[in-house]
């Protein structure tokens, strides 16, 4: 018996992920580097990040947006838990960094990464349709001429 596409409602979002995940991995490590070049310390408890965790961090989050586009299946429940989950991912870098620079470049590299994947998954996924009798238009009120 083959597979319907709301059997398996993953399978859209795992060719849309790889690609967005690969270019949010892409364009943090851009960043990153940029960073670095620049001079940032891009250190944590006096620890150097290295590059090679920006791609891998940012391919994680998009294996968990995947997964969690698959559950929620719908477009605004997806978007608002997202939206929670990257703002709640600022916290950390916020004040874990050793400097102000360096937490700069973590809240950007989180909100780039997060700007694309979130918008690409979204789009695979679908708003649930109103009830008919939410869409029917309503009836004017009735008015009283009566003084």
């Amino acid at each position: 018996m083959p597979s319907s596409p709301t059997s398996r409602p993953w399978l859209p979002l795992i060719g849309i992920g790889a690609l967005a995940g690969t270019a949010a991995a892409v364009a943090t490590l851009i960043t990153a580097a940029a960073a670095k070049a620049a001079g940032v310390s891009l250190e944590i408890a006096e620890k150097a990040i290295p590059l090679s965790a920006f791609p891998f961090w940012t391919i994680v989050g998009t294996l968990a947006g995947i997964v969690l586009a698959a559950i929620l299946r719908q477009r605004r429940r997806f978007i608002r838990t997202t939206l929670a989950a990257t703002g709640l991912s600022l916290i950390p870098p916020i004040f874990a960094a050793d400097d102000a620079p360096t937490a700069l470049t973590l809240v950007t590299t989180h909100l780039i990464a997060a700007a694309i994947v979130i918008p690409a998954l979204s789009l695979r996924l679908t708003d649930p349709r109103p009830s008919p009798a939410a869409s029917a238009p309503s009836a004017p009120a009735a008015t009283s001429d009566a003084q």
